[in-house]
C-alpha cells in the first residue's frame, strides 16, 4: 500500500521540523515522553551518525540504536542533561563514546508514534467478536483476536510501509517495511486486519489474530495467489477443443507436415513412439482452490467427536 505524505503547506512543513506540531493535526495527548536506555560498547556511538532537524526531531541513527529510536523522535535529553542543539547533541555523545569504556546512553524523546490495547466493548462495529459465529469455511472467526489503537503521523518524507490485501469487506496487512523511516514498522504485523482510520489519518484500530482458527483464515486470506492459479478457460475455447477432438476420434491422429525442407529420416518403423486409440476425456477447467486452506485441521478445530 503507498500513499501520499499529508497535504501539507510549507509553513507545516517547516513546523514539523521545528518540532512545532500542528495542532489541528496532532493533539497534545497523542504526544508521549519515552526515554530509551541503550547498552553501548565502549567507543561507540558515532556522534556523526546522529542527524536532526532544527527541531531536534532524529532523521538517522545509528543502525544499532533502531530500535529503540524511532524516525521522527524529538531528542529532550541525554542521561538526564536536557540538549536543544545538534552540537550539544554531538559534543554529550562524543564524550562518553571518547571514554572507551562500556557505557549507557538514556534519551528522552517525545514520540507520536504509539500503540495501546483495547477492550473489547471499546472495538469498532465491524469487528469479528461483534460478528454472529458461522461453521462457513469462507466467513472469519469471530473469536481469537487481540485489538489495538494505533497512533501515528506520516511524518514528510517518511513512508507508510505496508502492503495490503482486501477479502469479504475487510483489509488484511499482507506485509510490513521494517526499515528506517517506516511509520508502521514493529506497530502492524502480517495477518493484521485494519478496522477503521480516524478522520485525521493518524488512527488506526487494528484486529490482531491470536487464536488458532483465526491465524490460520488470516494467513490463507494473505497467502492466497490467484495469478498462481490457472485461470478459467473460456465455453468458446472448450467447445473448440471437444470439436477438435471428435474430428481426432473419427479420422485419426495425422502426422503433422515436417518443419525441415531437405532429407529427413523416417522414424515410422523405429518403435519408438507407440500410439493408442484410447481416448480419456478431461474436462478442461480451473477451481478457486487456495492450497492454504487444505492443511490438516488441528485436533482442539475438528468437528468430530
Amino acid at each position: 500500500m503507498s500513499a501520499e505524505p499529508l497535504n501539507l503547506s510549507r509553513e507545516k512543513k517547516r513546523a514539523f521540523r521545528a518540532g512545532k506540531f500542528p495542532e489541528d493535526i496532532i493533539t497534545k495527548d497523542m504526544i508521549r515522553e519515552v526515554t530509551c536506555t541503550i547498552d553501548c560498547a565502549p567507543g561507540t556511538p558515532n556522534y556523526k551518525e546522529f542527524k536532526v532537524t532544527e527541531g531536534m526531531l532524529f532523521t538517522k541513527v545509528p543502525d544499532n540504536l533502531t530500535p529503540s529510536l524511532e524516525f521522527c523522535d524529538m531528542l529532550l535529553k541525554i542521561n538526564g542533561k536536557a540538549v536543544t542543539t545538534k552540537k550539544q547533541m554531538h559534543e554529550e555523545i562524543y564524550k562518553l563514546a571518547k571514554s572507551n569504556k562500556s557505557h549507557y546512553l538514556a534519551f528522552t524523546v517525545k514520540r507520536i508514534i504509539s500503540c495501546e490495547r483495547l477492550e473489547l466493548s471499546n472495538t469498532p462495529s465491524n469487528a469479528s467478536v461483534r460478528k454472529p459465529a458461522s461453521k462457513e469455511n469462507t466467513v472469519k472467526p469471530n473469536t481469537g483476536y487481540n485489538y489495538f489503537k494505533i497512533v501515528l503521523i506520516y511524518f514528510p518524507k517518511s513512508k507508510l510501509g505496508i502492503n495490503i490485501k482486501s477479502y469479504a469487506d475487510s483489509v488484511y496487512v499482507a506485509a510490513t517495511d521494517n526499515a528506517w523511516g517506516s511509520t508502521t514498522r514493529r506497530l502492524l504485523f502480517p495477518c493484521d486486519t485494519i478496522l477503521k482510520i480516524d478522520e485525521t489519518l493518524v488512527t488506526l484500530y487494528i484486529e490482531r489474530p491470536v487464536g488458532t482458527a483465526a491465524i490460520l483464515f488470516s494467513h490463507s486470506v494473505i497467502s492466497y495467489e490467484r495469478k498462481s492459479l490457472d485461470p478459467l478457460i473460456p465455453g468458446d475455447v472448450v467447445q473448440k477443443f471437444a470439436e477438435q477432438l471428435a474430428y481426432y476420434e473419427k479420422n485419426g491422429f495425422q502426422d503433422p507436415p515436417p518443419i525441415f525442407r531437405g532429407y529427413t529420416k523416417d522414424y515410422s518403423s523405429s518403435g519408438r513412439v507407440k500410439m493408442t486409440n484410447t481416448v480419456e476425456n478431461k474436462k478442461i477447467r480451473s477451481d478457486d482452490i487456495n492450497p492454504a486452506i487444505l492443511k490438516p485441521v488441528p485436533p482442539q478445530m475438528s468437528l468430530k467427536k
